[in-house]
């Protein structure tokens, strides 16, 4: 708040009080002024009246200003009293305390009965200020009365109406001023204040003719005020009242005591007028108050009525509503009964309600469809007797017993059902508890069931697939080692032994290959028939792919009990085996190893059986052995050998060696066997003998052929510049080489990529590769053939379909079997069946080459049965590509690879007595 308006705050605090007493001492000066034939009492005291309204409007804030007021109406009193007035204190005193009783008293008293109500709200609080006034004004008289018998002497007036009209002045006082205070306070509005001014008009007329018959009788003419107040009282407003019944009784007293007959005011004349107009102007006031009361009750019966049809109207609105809302509530629940109906007969799901004794009581269609038993045949039968499988009965009545009787509100349960058919389904139930409108009522048990019997299957299926393999019945890897871990560790809690057996079929690719696909899977279905016939229930078979199977023996007798059990397979497998072309002889390789002895962990064992069946295939197949530490290192021995290989690949480690192939005629270097090497950085030279087993089984063998391909064709180029003569470089092809289909096609991109004339290549293939697919064996001949590279058969001799070979196949040369060449020297057999070999190759036209001669009867041997070309260690060793240079100059030097007098050179034994291809 701003300083202006604090500082005229401050100021109202302190003119207002200071009005106040203006007021009520302004008051006190009139109505001591006022003329009266007792003394020291006035005909009408005012400020009783004004502080009495004060006291009631402002309670506590009004007593300061009233006493101030009151005081210096006490000492004006005084200042203007007779001078034989001997004692002036006394008399200050008692008008100061006369004074004091009237307001005060009549507030207290009224206060105390009323309890804070307004006068002029309701009758009963006017009443009540009507005793307060008359109980404070006769208070107020006793200490005038008392004042008056000090100074009572002979012709004054009585003490008796000294009291009476000091009564009478407060009291008119309290009931002039006060009623009319209140009623302006209420209503401030002048426009309330003269509500119909013609009958204020026609109301001051009266009055005035009133005021006119005082001059005749004054006792009449008050009786005729009782009228006039009273239609005041009935018609004007609540404040318009209290000022025409204040004006009526100002004139009323003025009528009297100023210009009335001297006989009436004085004596009880003046008493029976005060009297008579102190009654006419209380009852004005209170007909006034009764009539406001009347009409504050009907404005608030009719206020209570209204809102009482309000409230009717409003609980009619909120009926009306109510049955609005029930009405489509029973449709709601009409069409949700429907819907429930509906949804009950019509949906897919089997649906079961059963009392406490799990009898039957409802059972829609599709539970209908389902057991094939009608409504009528299903109702009343135990549902558990009827339908429910033995051992799942206890379990089912379980759930539907902790649903009704507990606070479980529902559950599940999966159980096997039994239809009218025989037929089984898997249901899952979900158990509710369905509660009656009667609490008292036992609850019911509703079912709802969903038929998971395809689930079922179809996760029986999964768990199947998942587990075992489909082809044979077996347990698959996941299984297989699952087990084997129970297995491992039941066995080092218990002290006891376990084993794996890993197995493989010999040979079965060319089963595959000869016999079909579906022959070799009849085959597997029957081995895995068999394995389980030798085993025992506890024990698993897996098949982990292909061919390969392994067994786990669980709780076995050492190295003695899996032997035996190995020994009853082999024997077992190898039992003949009926195909559609006749009886076929299988054999496998079998590896074993024991747990915890050889290992401790599923991986461990595995790989240990593996390296023990490996060393069977080794050994010659169709045998047993058992796993040792030195497979271990042979093992790592490979595992390092393979890495390293890889590096030699990547790193350019490898190199090729080339070994000439002399013509005997003219000892002339015609050809060039490039032989593979490879300089390990820590072993020195390594012959392919050392890692072609590696790189075959790691799969390396293909890009070790390509990369000999490609070299040797572009150092064939090379060798061409260094020779004075064509020279023809030999490749040995690998029988996974030559099967690869895509042979002829990367022989075509290499050959055009080093540029080089395909008639100075020439492919070295092994007999034994091709004895078994002699068709397919023509058709990729012939398209190496078209490139223009020629063709050398390896090893002739030493398969069974030679002349069948030599017969159908494109070949350019033949080559002696290493193993007859050492031999026919000194077996006259062996030497026959070469010189055979030899006369049939020539009068087929094809050239003659024999590798690996190291010695002089070899040599004199082969020339004498005339084979065209030799090789080997007598004539020249491999050379690296960087000494073929230094070889071709020589040789034009005049030095001869070949011995010219072959019968007088001594025969003596190549030390080495191998071949070092």
């Amino acid at each position: 708040m701003s300083a202006p308006f604090q500082s005229l705050d401050s100021w109202k605090a302190v003119l207002v009080p200071i009005l106040i007493a203006a007021v009520v001492a302004a008051l006190a000066g009139v109505s001591i002024q006022l003329p009266s034939r007792v003394n020291p009492a006035s005909i009408i005291w005012l400020p009783s009246g004004l502080a009495l309204a004060l006291l009631i409007l402002r309670g506590r804030e009004a007593v300061l200003p009233i006493l101030g007021g009151l005081f210096a109406a006490g000492l004006l009193y005084v200042y203007q009293a007779p001078a034989e007035t001997p004692d002036p204190l006394t008399t200050f005193l008692a008008v100061l305390l006369s004074y004091l009783i009237a307001p005060f008293a009549a507030y207290w008293v009224f206060r105390q009965a009323a309890s804070y109500r307004n006068p002029l709200s309701d009758y009963l609080g006017f009443l009540w200020f009507l005793g307060a006034v008359t109980l404070g004004s006769l208070g107020a008289a006793l200490p005038i009365t008392y004042l008056a018998s000090l100074y009572l002497t002979e012709g004054q007036t009585p003490l008796n109406e000294v009291l009476l009209f000091s009564w009478f002045a407060h009291s008119l006082g309290c009931l002039t001023v006060t009623p009319l205070i209140l009623s302006l306070v209420r209503e401030p509005m002048v426009s309330r204040l003269f509500l119909r001014p013609l009958e204020w008009i026609l109301w001051l007329g009266g009055l005035g003719f009133i005021l006119g018959m005082t001059q005749h009788n004054v006792m009449q003419a008050l009786f005729l005020l009782l009228p006039l107040m009273t239609w005041a009282a009935t018609r004007f407003s609540v404040s318009g009242s209290m000022l025409a019944i204040t004006t009526s009784t100002y004139a009323a007293l003025a009528c009297v005591f100023l210009r009335g007959d001297a006989d009436i005011s004085l004596g009880m004349g003046a008493l029976l007028s005060e009297t008579l107009i102190i009654t006419i102007t209380g009852t004005s006031c209170y007909v006034r108050v009764l009539l406001a009361d009347r009409e504050r009750v009907e404005n608030s019966l009719e206020t209570t009525v209204e809102e009482r049809t309000r409230e009717l109207q409003i609980t009619n609105f909120e009926l009306k509503d109510e049955i609005f809302i029930r009405e489509q509530a029973e449709k709601s629940f009409r069409r949700s009964s429907r819907h429930f109906r509906a949804l009950f007969e019509n949906t897919s799901n089997p649906i079961i309600v059963v009392d406490e004794k799990t009898l039957i009581r409802q059972w829609n269609s599709a539970a209908e469809a389902l057991f094939g038993y009608s409504r009528d045949e299903a109702l009343d039968r135990n549902l558990l007797d009827a339908f429910i499988p033995p051992e799942q009965r206890d379990e089912l009545a379980w759930k539907m017993t902790k649903v009704q009787n507990t606070g479980l509100t529902r559950d599940q349960i999966e159980t096997q059902v039994n239809s009218f058919d025989g037929t089984s389904h898997t249901l899952l139930w979900n158990i509710n508890r369905l509660q009656e409108e009667d609490d008292d009522a036992p609850a019911h048990i509703i079912l709802i069931g969903q038929d998971i019997s395809e689930i079922r299957e179809t996760q029986n299926q999964l768990h199947y697939l998942a587990h075992y393999d489909v082809l044979t019945n077996t347990a698959n890897r996941r299984l297989f080692e699952d087990r084997c871990r129970q297995a491992i560790t039941s066995s080092l809690r218990h002290g006891h032994y376990c084993a794996l057996i890993a197995l493989d079929v010999d040979h079965f690719k060319r089963i595959n290959d000869t016999l079909g696909h579906d022959a070799g899977d009849e085959l597997l279905q029957e081995l895995a028939r068999r394995l389980q016939h030798n085993v025992r229930q506890e024990d698993t078979i897996a098949r982990l792919g292909g061919d390969e199977f392994a067994i786990l023996l669980n709780q076995v007798n050492g190295a003695e009990g899996c032997e035996k059990v190995a020994r009853g397979i082999l024997a077992a497998i190898t039992e003949p085996v009926r195909v559609p072309s006749g009886e076929l002889i299988i054999t496998s390789s079998i590896g074993i190893t024991l747990a915890p002895v050889d290992g401790t962990t599923y991986e461990d064992l595995l790989k240990n059986a593996d390296m023990a069946m490996y060393r069977a295939k080794k050994a010659g197949r169709n045998n047993i052995q058992f796993f040792s530490h030195d497979m271990n290192t042979e093992m790592q021995r490979q595992m390092d050998l393979e890495r390293e290989l890889r590096e030699a690949i990547r790193s350019g480690q490898l190199d090729l060696h080339y070994q000439p192939i002399i013509n005997v005629r003219d000892g002339r270097v015609v050809a060039l066997e490039a032989l593979l090497r490879w300089n390990h950085p820590s072993r020195g030279l390594l012959t392919p003998q050392d890692f072609l087993d590696v790189a075959e089984q790691t799969g390396q063998l293909q890009q070790l052929g390509e990369w000999v391909c490609h070299n040797a064709c572009l150092q064939a180029r090379a060798i061409q510049a260094m020779s004075p003569a064509p020279v023809t470089v030999n490749i040995n092809l690998s029988s996974r080489q030559y099967n690869h289909p895509q042979l002829a096609t990367r022989l075509q991109r290499i050959i055009d990529e080093t540029n080089l004339d395909p008639h100075l290549l020439a492919l070295e293939i092994d007999e034994r590769v091709l004895s078994d697919r002699l068709d397919e064996t023509a058709r990729t001949l012939d398209r190496l053939k078209k490139l223009g590279i020629g063709l050398v058969l390896d090893r002739f001799g030493s398969g069974l379909s030679s002349l069948r070979l030599l017969r159908d196949l494109p070949f350019d040369q033949v080559k002696i079997d290493q193993d007859l060449l050492q031999q026919a020297p000194h077996e006259e057999n062996t030497a026959a069946i070469v010189h055979t070999l030899i006369n049939l190759a020539r009068q087929l036209s094809l050239t003659v080459a024999a590798a690996g001669v190291e010695t002089a009867d070899e040599d004199a041997f082969l020339r004498g049965a005339g084979c065209h070309l030799l090789q080997g260690h007598r004539f020249c060793p491999p050379l690296p590509s960087s000494g073929l240079g230094e070889l071709f100059d020589e040789v034009r030097k005049g030095r001869k690879l070949l011995p010219e007098d072959q019968f007088s050179l001594p025969l003596r034994q190549n030390p080495s007595g191998n071949n070092h291809r």
